[in-house]
């Protein structure tokens, strides 16, 4: 039984997989007839020059650029899939479940837009801020994409807490008085995962994820004591 469970569960994955690769892929190759254009954005966006060093790397930065907007884009179909796939596993436990899924894609890019706007331009600054007198910065195209492109889905991703602790709050792992008693075990936790995220070492370019982080612990903790409070509540 619980092979067979183990094996329907590696199946609707690999579907999900499968179907999510094929929505990025379209979306990319559609993307890829404005990736000269994104790069720029970026560029101007971190106000820096970069180089090329060989004939094709324009060329294969713009395609895994393209590839990672598909990517970005193809976000609430994969997360749509997903929850088609695997939903009815928690359709006892987690009622309005689309709503979840919407909640969790505006966090995502709620994160990734905080990260482009505010968190890049700071950071990208500050490390080029080491330039100077014989100190010249010759940043790769390539390598600066995909710099760009990793810290952007690391802050959509880590915008997810406070609806991975509500997840985890339905499937009965954690308690919200025992997320209100573990704050500082939590604060410790996201410094360190900011210090590791952001792209500097500097305490302002960590507290621009740590705060927003501990934020929406502290809200992960208020949706998982709603959440207790309704399963508790006596059916009228």
């Amino acid at each position: 039984m619980e092979r067979e469970k183990l094996l329907n569960w590696l199946t609707g994955f690999k579907r999900v997989f499968l179907r999510s690769c094929l929505v990025a892929g379209i979306l990319g190759v559609g993307c890829f007839l404005f990736s000269k254009r994104l790069a720029l954005l970026l560029i101007e966006r971190a106000h820096i020059k970069v180089y090329y060093f060989s004939l094709p790397e324009v060329f294969l930065a713009t395609v895994e650029l393209a590839l990672y907007a598909g990517l970005f884009l193809s976000v609430p179909a994969i997360m749509g899939l997903a929850w088609k796939e695997f939903g009815g596993l928690l359709s006892e436990k987690m009622r309005n479940g689309y709503l979840f899924v919407l909640a969790a894609i505006f966090l995502f890019y709620v994160g990734s837009v905080f990260c482009f706007f505010v968190v890049l331009p700071s950071g990208i600054s500050f490390l080029v801020g080491y330039e100077g007198g014989a100190l010249k910065a010759m940043i790769s195209i390539q390598r600066f994409i995909i710099f760009c492109i990793a810290m952007i889905f690391a802050f959509g991703t880590a915008f997810e807490l406070p609806l991975g602790l509500l997840l985890l709050g339905k499937l009965g792992v954690v308690r919200a008085r025992g997320l209100s008693r573990s704050r500082r075990y939590a604060v410790l936790f996201i410094v360190v995962a900011a210090s590791v995220i952001t792209p500097t070492p500097d305490v302002y370019n960590m507290s621009l994820l740590a705060v927003p982080l501990y934020i929406l612990y502290e809200v992960g903790i208020i949706l998982v004591r709603i959440s207790e409070r309704r399963a508790t509540a006596p059916v009228s």
